[in-house]
């Protein structure tokens, strides 16, 4: 708290007394991009006007509205920041122009609006830039409710991935077209800025759609990563009870039916044998009776 209110009283004499601006100018990028957990760097470069001749830098400050303690302060030699800020150049001293920022893992928290303030021994400046920080969303996973859901019974799909800024979430079907009945998109903030972005599709037993492609767009609209999920054509218990009861009707009447049959083909047999008998008897009769009359 003691830099700043230093810095506003510094900035309050000079501006009072009348110091020139037009020797010193810091040229800023307007909008910075960081990604999230890598590093950030925020732009900044002194120029001097013609009439300066081997100008030294006195004092350096980056600060980012919101946050009371300064990032980075170089003062007359001496070098202070947070762990996470140091200067962009490496081997920086008093005579490089380049005042860019470094942030070495950038975080959700670090997005916002960032202010250089530079004072030499031939003037000073401030500017201010901005740093927009984007998480990628990664590949959705998507968890079937219930676990083994088939196209035979009711059930859900739950989409979700996690990013930053918020975006959304969209289903597809099997051809790529957009569904018509886009479910509610939920979002919850984690600890560290991140969005998790949560959908969940309804699916009705009997459906004629197998396949189900959850992707995500990110806040400009583009999209960044999909996932597919198949819902497997499996028999219903129901159809297992129904084959089961089939077959304990079916097998008794297929037992039966072989008896009759078995039955049916012995009384045939039977049948052929007693005429064969009766055919000889005949006969017989027929022969012995020829010869008596011979007689």
């Amino acid at each position: 708290m003691a830099s700043v209110t230093f810095l506003l009283l510094t900035l309050a004499v000079l501006n009072s007394a009348g110091s020139s601006q037009s020797f010193v100018k810091i040229h800023c990028k307007t909008q910075n991009f960081g990604q999230y957990e890598q590093q950030s760097r925020l732009d900044c470069v002194i120029h001097y006007s013609k009439e300066v001749e081997d100008p030294e830098i006195v004092v350096v400050t980056w600060s980012r509205e919101g946050v009371e303690e300064l990032l980075l302060k170089y003062n007359q030699g001496k070098l202070r920041s947070l762990l996470e800020y140091s200067f962009a150049e490496p081997s920086w001293n008093n005579k490089n122009v380049n005042v860019s920022l470094l942030i070495h893992k950038t975080a959700v928290k670090d997005e916002g609006d960032y202010t250089c303030y530079v004072f030499t021994d031939s003037g000073f400046n401030i500017n201010q830039t901005r740093l927009n920080v984007t998480a990628k969303y990664g590949v959705p996973t998507i968890q079937p409710q219930p676990q083994d859901i088939d196209l035979s019974t009711d059930g859900s799909l739950t989409c979700k991935s996690t990013g930053y800024p918020k975006g959304r979430l969209s289903w597809f079907d099997k051809d790529n077209k957009p569904r018509l009945d886009q479910p509610e998109v939920k979002v919850l903030k984690t600890e560290n800025g991140l969005f998790i972005l949560s959908s969940t599709l309804k699916i009705q037993g009997g459906s004629a759609f197998s396949q189900y492609t959850c992707k995500v767009f990110n806040a400009r609209g583009d999209e960044e990563a999909e996932k597919s999920f198949t819902v497997q054509n499996k028999p219903s218990a129901e159809g297992h009870g129904q084959d089961s009861n089939m077959i304990l009707i079916v097998a008794p009447v297929l037992v039966v039916g072989s008896l009759i049959l078995l039955v049916l083909l012995l009384y045939k047999i039977g049948s052929q044998r007693d005429d064969q008998e009766t055919e000889g008897d005949v006969q017989e009769s027929l022969t012995t009776g020829k010869y008596n009359s011979n007689i």
